[in-house]
């Protein structure tokens, strides 16, 4: 296992940072090729896919919005690029962020999906809870109290 890290960590990144509500790290993820948080409207009850990329400058951008059903809280119109793929709107509207925050659904499935994997984010916190997203370098104190590649 510890080999494994080691060698997780001479990938080149891009990296995830989760933290929690009290702001301690609770992983860093790599997300080559970006990130998915997906989760289920809480009023409309439909899917809902948001894809991010973590940029060289250190911030996450919203590329891309999946969505099923219009609602509350959910776009509409012609900003972003509004369209319709494969049965479902999108929009993208290329909004940046230092930090994204979610508070974890009551609603199940909420979830994080990269690459190399996807989790519910009931893993790292309880309904209800409180999760910070944001870019991460890995720095030596990063290499000692972090998860690493896949959670």
């Amino acid at each position: 296992m510890a080999l494994a890290a080691a060698l997780l960590y001479r990938l080149p990144g891009p990296w995830l940072r989760l933290g929690g509500a009290d702001g301690r790290p609770l992983a860093t993820l790599r997300v080559e090729g970006g990130f998915w948080l997906g989760y289920i409207h809480s009023i409309n009850l439909s899917p809902v896919d948001e894809y991010f990329t973590v940029d060289a400058d250190g911030l996450l951008t919203l590329r891309e919005l999946r969505f099923d059903q219009f609602g509350t809280g959910m776009p509409s119109g012609d900003d972003d690029g509004f369209a319709v793929e494969n049965g479902r709107f999108v929009t993208r509207p290329g909004r940046r962020f230092r930090v994204v925050q979610a508070a974890v659904s009551p609603v199940p499935g909420h979830r994080l999906s990269t690459g190399y994997g996807t989790w519910l984010l009931t893993r790292w916190a309880p309904v209800g809870g409180l999760l910070s997203f944001s870019a991460a370098t890995l720095a030596a104190h990063d290499k000692m109290n972090q998860t690493v590649g896949s959670p």
